[in-house]
């Protein structure tokens, strides 16, 4: 009865085959084409999609076999149809090759040598979601590298990143895409070199290519500078939120600028519980890489703050120093950029403004990383610290010292990085 009911689920072009060992999806797909000549031909693509379940199987397992192997048939469907849309009558003439891996085999190989348990395994995870969405797992390497797979996931991909609900301003950053294209370089670097697929398959054979086999990075548009507020126009944006009544977002705005807290998943989530009050430190589940914050000194403003939420946090269930959801903060954040007129100002102002801060006070990168949860320097260095004209200022009177002022300034830096890196802030 189970199977009955999943065969009903088939759409058009998608039937049941049923096999001694192996049940599969046979994938079936017409379309009519015309020739240069203008006569209309019929053609004809037949693909086989093998359960990964034995017979016989629980209903369970069975049900989750069938529905893995549709959408993998769902996505053959769209390649063949594509295939044709592009070769027409020549679609023939290019017989599918299934000896070699294909490009789920490749990668699961590949991630657990290379990815699997390290730092990047979170990130890889997501950018496969991704290509496997639009990619089957049983398609070979050699089918993969065509022109228009390459074309048509990079306008899958525009639109996919698009239209994410995280994504409020449905933009897109062609790094994104670059992303995906990695795995299938490094997919294709490990497929060839242990002979999964020959190194002639490839997207594109020129040796000034053969870096990328084809799978070139799209072009990326500079970042964007973005303003960060001084202290006067965070005093002035501060004091209009309490004319407004906005008491309580007076405080989460600075409280985010002098933590360098995300909003979204870290501010909303942390509890008082994670305060040291002896210390004046705060320990932190960061959500977005799954670790800790470790103990970061609080502000004296930060700590002002904890302190007159303190009892009120105590009695929530929660344990929330503030009361404001996700969707509030973006909305007070939205009414401030237009009562203000500032126009980066969004929830992650904030962030630009902590880790820029730090930069200007020449705090050591790694150090700044380590304080805004980045997992490399980089990440800090090139999105959230902005060269501001303070911090331009302050260099500048760097070079006005005499080489001796400088060598005792270098000196001071090195003990207090030694001593104690965290309290220079």
């Amino acid at each position: 009865m189970v199977q009955v009911a999943l065969t009903s689920m088939l759409p058009s072009g998608i039937r049941l085959r049923k096999g001694k060992m192996f049940d599969s999806l046979i994938v079936q797909t017409r379309k009519k084409v015309v020739d240069a000549d203008g006569k209309q031909h019929q053609i004809a693509d037949a693909r086989t999609i093998k359960f990964s379940v034995k017979n016989p199987a629980t209903d369970k397992e069975y049900t989750e076999a069938f529905k893995f192997a549709l959408e993998e048939a769902k996505k053959e469907k769209l390649l063949a149809i594509q295939h044709i849309a592009v070769h027409g009558v020549e679609s023939t003439k290019a017989p599918k090759q299934r000896s070699v891996g294909t490009l789920g085999e490749v990668f699961d190989l590949v991630y657990k040598s290379r990815w699997q348990g390290t730092p990047q395994e979170k990130g890889v995870n997501i950018y496969a979601k991704d290509l496997f969405a639009f990619f089957p797992k049983s398609l070979t390497m050699e089918e993969l590298h065509t022109r228009e797979n390459y074309d048509n996931f990079t306008k899958f991909m525009e639109k996919r990143i698009t239209e994410r609900k995280m994504n409020n301003r449905n933009t897109f950053n062609p790094s994104s895409t670059n992303r995906r294209f990695m795995l299938i370089r490094v997919c294709t670097a490990y497929a060839i070199e242990y002979g999964l697929m020959h190194k002639d398959k490839v997207l594109n054979t020129d040796p000034r290519e053969m870096a990328n086999y084809g799978w070139k990075n799209l072009k990326v548009k500079a970042s964007k500078k973005r303003n960060v507020l001084d202290k006067l126009e965070e005093t002035n944006i501060i004091e209009l939120m309490k004319e407004n009544g906005d008491h309580e977002f007076a405080d989460e705005f600075a409280w985010l600028v002098d933590t360098g807290m995300r909003y979204e998943s870290e501010m909303i989530t942390f509890s008082i519980k994670d305060i040291n009050w002896k210390k004046q430190t705060i320990n932190f589940h960061r959500g977005k890489t799954n670790t800790e914050s470790g103990d970061l000194p609080l502000s004296k403003r930060a700590f002002s703050i904890a302190s007159r939420y303190r009892d009120v946090a105590l009695q929530k269930t929660s344990q929330r120093m503030f009361s404001h959801s996700k969707h509030q903060l973006e909305a007070l954040f939205k009414k401030y950029r237009l009562k203000s007129e500032f126009a980066d100002f969004t929830p992650y102002v904030t962030r630009h403004m902590f880790g820029t801060r730090l930069g200007e006070r020449g705090v050591n990168p790694k150090i700044i990383a380590e304080m805004m949860g980045h997992a490399c320097v980089e990440t800090a260095q090139k999105y959230y610290i902005q060269a501001t004209s303070k911090g331009m200022e302050r260099a500048m009177k760097l070079t006005e010292l005499s080489d001796e002022q400088f060598d005792d300034y270098l000196e001071h830096q090195k003990t207090m990085l030694g001593h104690n890196s965290k309290g220079l802030i």
